[in-house]
């Protein structure tokens, strides 16, 4: 089989999945890549978790220049957090047990909608089991490491990795990375840049630290270092590394939706995807099915990027727009209860209106097409809807800004003038509490 026919078999798979973009390269040459409009490779995007391996690169820097050891414990670097008295579970974690996320909290302390500062609360938590002992996913980890980073080189995070890591590897950006109100930097989640940044980051992973990072700590930082065979979801039981995920054959960079780095060594091939697959009910693992069944065994030697086969198919990755008919008229839906802080909706023949208490966030939107709009509390969307029967409406919104993030709107009429509204939100930053079903009566103007 030739590695077009590898290449297409993939882009068949991931066609039904709400992915933004992919790049694939082996040998250190890129060998085929799409995008969905209006996302493009070159625009920066989301990572959300990817956040959490490149600050496991920037404590690799600081372990090579001498800064930071692995058995060092976390609470004398934030005594102004910690204080004098930190419970003795916090005060046994280690560098290496927020590495490997066997901290000794069985959930995130920090909340995000709540807590300006994102970095106190993991010192101020009840430990819940023993510190070093077992993996629990805890983003408190990476966020505490992060600003470690910053306490220690004197820099931002984002201009610490980018002066001794992003830059000296060809990271092009622009690249951003978030903070919480304090300043400190969303070591977990933050992380903003290009899906080809995304794939240069991951072809790196594969070397030998090119004299950045130490070839010792990057090898140790991507192989098996804690058990997960707990967790729910196939392709994250087969281990946990420094803030990287094993897979079956490799490793990963993962953040929430598909923002992925696949590496694959014995074949130096990665994946590198954006996308938000959080309301798909599937996650990630279609992405990894597909890697494993179609590309991992692939030798392509030369680049496939201009192949008519290959355009052809990367041309059709596209949103699925809503089918159907314009509202005919204005129809105002009130809840008898709200969906946070959703009080009211307004449906029109070209827009969609979320009603709260302070004003009205209007979307617009058409059946059969995407609109480009703003969602005002977060930043630039695209959004489609329509009247796919004569009593339901549905709508896609898009946010395509810093908060990569779908809205979901499904809204059933009866003829008696009740209705149900449901309103999925595939990320917690849209607007806390976003996500639900209610009840409501509806009238038209």
């Amino acid at each position: 089989m030739q590695a077009k026919d590898h290449i297409i078999g993939f882009l068949n798979e991931i066609e039904p999945l709400n992915l933004h973009g992919f790049e694939i390269r082996q040998g250190g040459q890129r060998i085929a890549a799409g995008s969905a409009l209006p996302f493009r490779n070159d625009v920066p995007h989301r990572m959300y978790s990817v956040s959490k391996s490149v600050v496991s690169l920037a404590v690799g820097i600081l372990v090579g220049d001498g800064k930071l050891h692995l058995g060092d414990h976390i609470v004398p670097y934030f005594e102004d957090y910690a204080g004098q008295m930190a419970p003795d579970e916090i005060a046994r974690l280690t560098v290496r047990d927020l590495l490997t996320m066997a901290t000794c909290y069985d959930k995130t302390v920090y909340r995000p909608m709540v807590d300006a500062n994102w970095t106190k609360p993991f010192f101020e938590g009840t430990p819940e089991h023993a510190a070093g002992t077992i993996f629990t996913y805890d983003t408190g980890a990476s966020q505490v490491l992060g600003s470690l980073v910053e306490r220690l080189s004197g820099e931002t995070l984002l201009s610490f990795i980018s002066r001794r890591l992003f830059n000296p590897i060809g990271i092009r950006g622009p690249v951003k990375w978030l903070a919480d109100q304090t300043g400190n930097p969303q070591g977990g989640t933050g992380l903003i840049m290009p899906l080809s940044d995304l794939a240069t980051l991951s072809a790196f992973c594969l070397s030998d630290g090119r004299g950045l990072i130490d070839p010792d700590y990057l090898r140790a930082a991507t192989s098996f270092q804690i058990a997960t065979d707990t967790r729910s979801m196939p392709e994250e039981k087969h281990g946990y590394g420094y803030f990287f995920w094993r897979t079956r054959r490799g490793f990963s960079m993962y953040g929430m939706g598909g923002q992925m780095g696949i590496c694959l060594p014995e074949a130096d091939l990665i994946l590198a995807t954006t996308g938000d697959l959080i309301l798909n009910g599937t996650g990630v693992q279609p992405i990894y099915d597909a890697f494993f069944r179609h590309l991992a065994d692939m030798r392509a030697e030369t680049s496939l990027v201009d192949d008519p086969d290959i355009l052809e198919c990367t041309g059709n990755m596209k949103f699925r727009s809503v089918s159907g008919k314009r509202p005919d008229r204005r129809i105002c839906i009130r809840l008898k209860s709200p969906i946070a802080p959703v009080l009211a909706l307004e449906l029109s023949p070209d827009a969609l209106g979320f009603v709260t208490e302070m004003e009205t966030y209007t979307i617009p939107c058409e059946p059969d097409t995407w609109t480009d709009g703003v969602f005002s509390p977060i930043g630039l969307c695209i959004a489609s809807a329509a009247m796919v029967t004569q009593s339901e409406y549905r709508s896609h919104i898009e946010l395509i800004s810093d908060t990569s993030c779908a809205i979901h709107t499904a809204v059933s009429l009866r003829a008696d003038h009740e209705a149900t509204v449901r309103i999925q939100s595939s990320v917690w930053e849209c607007v806390s509490g976003f996500s639900g079903t209610a009840q409501g009566t509806w009238s038209i103007d």
